[in-house]
């Protein structure tokens, strides 16, 4: 670890000319970062929502995000290639989650090659067999897998461990053993880097999966400073909506309104305490920080295609500006 010494000033009732570690008197690092479902390449999608007609306009939309580290959820084996491709000036890292790869779907992150160093990457299997291809493990109704990397910023020299994961649509156990999984893994990979945790992990707030996270991680949207902008829902299933409920809106509700379906128990005014139920939509894809991050803005993303009523994914991507 390199050491500076401070000679002009007093800093936590140090002395002058105490010895401190240089990365505690470093200036503060700023980056983008991200998290986006692309939609995988499918037979019932057709037209507008097929993957060939919405390609060109899905890669000017996400290099517009002009993230500095994203992940990506729902990537086949011909979308990994061709973002690959198109998107030169990142690295992209991640292996597929069947025990084959580059079959079925994967998760990867893409981070800018001009600005960080790669330290240290993988994916392991969200199961109880990390390290074994295509494992599965409670209930789960597909293989899932995490893909993170631990950067180095080259400029600064500070470290940033980066995880994604897309977790299982059918059990809750497997999401929440899961996604503690990922967390405890990169306490321990990351050696007390900052942390960020992305993904689509198919479950509300409310959910015992969120909760759980909740309580070692901090959801982005309650901690950013500026009030966060786009809607609430981030993921559509491909459904257009003239007027989306918005972030600011939705979380003026009880968290138990925000988040209720159409005809359950928290959408019924006369037992939530006088609130209107809004179908706010679903809010599915998290981005978390570890509390050692200031996040400055938040965002969803609810773009439209050009002169389209359709959108470039069944999810919309969300972004954060952070500062470690």
């Amino acid at each position: 670890m390199k050491r500076i010494v401070v000679k002009c000033v007093l800093l936590a009732g140090l002395a002058v000319g105490a010895v401190l570690p240089a990365e505690l008197c470093a200036a503060p690092v700023k980056m983008r970062v991200g998290t986006y479902n692309i939609r995988c390449i499918s037979k019932s999608d057709q037209g507008e929502r097929s993957w060939n007609d919405r390609r060109k306009d899905f890669f000017a939309h996400l290099r517009k995000l002009d993230m500095d580290v994203f992940g990506l959820q729902e990537v086949t084996a011909g979308q990994y290639k061709e973002i690959e491709k198109e998107f030169s000036d990142y690295a992209m890292v991640g292996r597929f989650r069947e025990a084959k790869d580059f079959t079925g779907e994967a998760v990867p992150v893409c981070y800018r090659k001009s600005r960080f160093d790669l330290e240290k990457s993988g994916t392991f299997w969200l199961s109880e067999t990390p390290e074994k291809p295509g494992s599965k493990s409670w209930g789960t109704a597909f293989p899932r897998v995490c893909t993170y990397v631990i950067l180095k910023d080259k400029k600064s020299g500070k470290r940033l461990c980066f995880a994604n994961a897309h977790t299982d649509h059918v059990s809750e156990a497997a999401r929440e053993k899961g996604m503690l999984l990922v967390v405890n893994r990169m306490k321990e990979f990351g050696k007390g880097a900052p942390i960020v945790f992305v993904g689509d992990h198919n479950c509300r707030e409310t959910d015992a999966p969120a909760k759980s996270v909740s309580k070692l991680l901090k959801d982005a949207i309650y901690v950013t400073k500026k009030p966060p902008k786009g809607p609430w829902r981030t993921f559509t299933g491909w459904g257009w909506r003239d007027r989306e409920v918005s972030a600011v809106d939705a979380l003026k509700l009880p968290m138990s309104v925000r988040n209720a379906n159409k005809g359950s128990p928290n959408a019924d005014k006369s037992s939530n305490g006088g609130y209107d139920w809004i179908d706010c939509g679903a809010k599915i894809d998290f981005l978390y920080v570890s509390p050692d991050i200031t996040v400055e803005t938040y965002e969803t993303f609810a773009n439209p295609r050009p002169g389209k009523k359709c959108y470039h994914s069944d999810h919309f991507p969300i972004v954060s500006d952070i500062v470690l």
